[in-house]
């Protein structure tokens, strides 16, 4: 009899240790998960959005590979912003003579945005189609999607903006340089001023001035958006 009940108890515990590995832990991480996404949306910034813990990973389970596809986006995003942000400086231009001096690194600035922006758009499209996969329930998709419009698609849209913004600068800065080595016999640099020999070329180099000085509104707040995607202080320089 005592054989008889070791046995029985032996084949109760396997039996509730069968059970137990059959519970459902799903709609338990689908709430953490809910949660999780809730309390970062209540952040002043879903940039960046932050690596999860051991303990949220945990209680998340398999959702935490639906929240990678945000942390993993970002963190191209803000490697991409930061050498952005660094091409940007060259675009400090206080003469006409440190524009000509900076064509080289101008230039230079212009392939750097050019490339960090294609991996921008790389990064974003990985993003898109990672995200097109994932089969959410109904009351999580919702939420995931607004985390994933301000985590993603906003922050990317706006780097691009600002990256098509510098170029622009870049471009018309490069314009004005060309334009002083095209009339060297008649332009002269001295003390970082441009004395020019004619009236019309005068008029025609302040034009381009002009145009690039007006780019200085669009050109800051450029900055201020790759700032923010850096992970930059807003007010730091």
């Amino acid at each position: 009899m005592a054989l008889l009940r070791a046995c029985l108890l032996g084949l109760a515990m396997a039996s509730m240790l069968f059970l137990s590995a059959c519970v459902n832990k799903e709609p338990q991480e689908r709430a953490a998960f809910i949660q999780l996404l809730q309390s970062r949306m209540n952040s002043a910034s879903l940039l960046p959005i932050g690596i999860l813990s051991e303990q949220e990973k945990e209680a998340v389970g398999g959702y935490a590979d639906a929240y990678e596809v945000i942390a993993d986006f970002q963190k191209i995003l803000t490697q991409a912003a930061a050498s952005m942000r660094d091409a940007s400086e060259v675009e400090t231009l206080r003469s006409v003579a440190e524009i000509v001096e900076r064509r080289d690194r101008l230039e230079a600035a212009r392939k750097t945005l050019a490339e960090q922006a294609a991996e921008v758009q790389r990064a974003q499209a990985r993003a898109d189609k990672a995200r097109a996969a994932l089969t959410l329930p109904a009351d999580l998709a919702p939420v995931y999607d607004g985390v994933y419009d301000e985590a993603v698609t906003a922050p990317a849209a706006e780097v691009l903006d600002a990256a098509a913004a510098m170029d622009a600068v870049a471009r018309d800065a490069l314009g004005v340089a060309d334009f002083v080595a095209a009339h060297a016999q008649d332009i002269l640099l001295a003390d970082g001023q441009a004395r020019v020999a004619t009236p019309t070329l005068q008029q025609e180099l302040n034009l381009r001035l002009q145009g690039l000085n007006a780019q200085s509104e669009v050109l800051e707040h450029a900055r201020a958006a790759l700032r923010q995607a850096a992970g930059q202080p807003q007010d730091a320089r």
